[in-house]
């Protein structure tokens, strides 16, 4: 009985790992081009709000994480900015490695708005 009960629980272990398959080359290359726009889009809309500007911030995403690079004039860009990435479609999460100097603490944020291609959280 006992040899059998062991039998039984060494056969089911492989049952138990979970082991996730590895990535297809095309897996990887699909989730490298998702990646790509996320990164494209966040930047592009931090491009456009006027309390961050251009050039300024720079997206690295990994997975639909994103990890925010460069500075911002007050804690209200740095909110801005951290809002505008988290309404990029596929984002799901916002990491933030901004330089903060001194600035205002409320600005005229865009977001939610409707950016050419992309669509909100509540579309």
């Amino acid at each position: 009985m006992a040899v059998l009960a062991m039998a039984g629980s060494a056969a089911g272990c492989s049952l138990f790992s979970r082991k996730k398959p590895a990535d297809t080359p095309a897996m990887i290359a699909a989730r490298q081009a998702e990646d790509a726009r996320i990164a494209h889009e966040v930047e592009a809309r931090l491009a456009a709000e006027p309390s961050i500007g251009g050039g300024k911030v720079r997206a690295q995403v990994e997975r639909g994480e994103v990890t925010l690079f460069g500075g911002v004039t007050g804690f209200g860009a740095l909110r801005c900015a951290e809002r505008n990435a988290g309404l990029v479609r596929g984002v799901r999460l916002v990491i933030d490695q901004l330089v903060l100097d001194p600035g205002p603490r409320d600005v005229r944020c865009l977001a939610p708005r409707v950016f050419p291609g992309t669509r909100t959280a509540s579309q």
